[in-house]
């Protein structure tokens, strides 16, 4: 075995307003020679920004045990939360997010905060030069949103939106049979996403950022829907044609006076496909759900349930049911798109997911807003 220390400009695509861009970048690795080929032990240093559940349960984790990142550390302006998560991963923790982002380990920022925060932690991290990872909506308008993927293109670094679904193991599964033809041509879909009002009420009590539409972008179903969004554009592979959102917005005095909202979508594809979105938070503590339902033109269907199970509806024997057996990280999908993202940041994969999509999904939810 030989031990080859050098420099080489190593590829990797960043994401601007126009999509993927190849680049270059200079990283300094040391590399492992065996039987004739390279390989490569380069590790990309990764902060986490936000430890509230998707930045502390999903996303650090995740990037302790994906081959090639290394977890240097987390921010939060609260040391009571962030102190125990860094003990638990062995990392160093900082009330100042700037201090991460300067950490000379750091090769690449995860921001997990509220939605308010991201652009200046976006900015930040792109002005040092680091690659970025951002939780949606990635911004609180499209405008925005794409001045950021402007400065990530014109900076060289890597900016991808967190949307996570195009990475959960029972949607992965229903696009691989839409693109076999399982059910023909899809002719229309499905997607319903029902929350606890308690939920709701207590991640986001009335008065939090979530309820103030200037700086969240729209109330709390604008800021789920983007990822059921990009999920129908990813996996028809088209665009929104039209879409007619009717929102109903309930006082919820009982919950602390947040607003329990009934928003629908009736929307048309540029394939042709026909469908509803439909997002509600005045549901009781046991009918959360979360299903997808595409209907074929050979008249099978396609129905998932929250992230685990997938059922092809047709005539016997046809009828099929999938369990997906993922745990922690990787049931939504977050191990997975992290991966994805370190493998982006190595030049090893083209980004799958751009600020683009981002954009086009903020874009159609944006149209609830009033």
């Amino acid at each position: 075995m030989q031990e080859v220390t050098y420099f080489e400009r190593e590829r990797y695509w960043t994401i601007g307003s126009c999509g993927a861009t190849l680049l270059t970048h200079k990283y300094s690795r040391t590399d492992i020679k065996i039987g004739g080929f390279l390989m490569s032990n380069k590790q990309v240093g990764v902060g986490v920004v936000g430890v509230g559940f998707v930045g502390g349960q999903a996303h650090a984790p995740a990037f302790r045990n994906i081959a090639r990142s290394k977890l240097v550390g987390l921010s939060a302006r609260t040391e009571r939360r962030v102190k125990p998560l860094a003990e638990r991963y062995g990392v160093k923790y900082f009330l100042d997010h700037m201090e991460l982002i300067r950490n000379p380990e750091v090769d690449a920022i995860v921001v997990a905060t509220p939605t308010p925060l991201h652009y200046e932690v976006v900015k930040a991290a792109i002005d040092k030069g680091r690659h970025v990872m951002c939780e949606m909506p990635l911004i609180a308008t499209v405008k925005e949103t794409e001045d950021l993927g402007r400065l990530a293109e014109k900076a060289g670094v890597l900016l991808m939106p967190v949307l996570n679904f195009r990475f959960t193991p029972n949607y992965v599964k229903a696009k691989e049979l839409l693109g076999k033809g399982t059910i023909g041509d899809p002719v229309a879909v499905c997607f319903r996403e029902f929350i606890p009002a308690n939920d709701q009420s207590a991640q986001w009590p009335a008065g939090s950022w979530a309820w103030d539409k200037s700086e969240s972008g729209g109330y709390p179903d604008f800021t789920l829907s983007v990822w059921s969004i990009d999920l129908l554009r990813w996996l028809f592979e088209a665009e929104y044609a039209e879409v007619e959102w009717k929102t109903n917005y309930i006082p919820l005095e009982q919950f602390g006076g947040t607003l329990g909202y009934s928003t629908m979508g009736l929307i048309k594809m540029t394939n042709g496909v026909v469908g509803s979105l439909y997002y509600s938070s005045m549901a009781s503590t046991t009918a959360g759900t979360s299903r997808l339902e595409v209907v074929g033109k050979n008249t099978f269907a396609l129905q998932a349930d929250w992230n685990n199970s997938l059922t092809l509806i047709g005539e016997e024997p046809a009828r099929q049911e999938w369990k997906f057996r993922e745990e922690g990280t990787k049931v939504w999908g977050h191990y997975q798109i992290d991966e994805h993202f370190i493998k982006c940041v190595l030049g090893e994969q083209k980004p799958q997911i751009t600020v683009k999509d981002a954009m086009k999904a903020q874009e159609i939810a944006a149209k609830m807003v009033r």
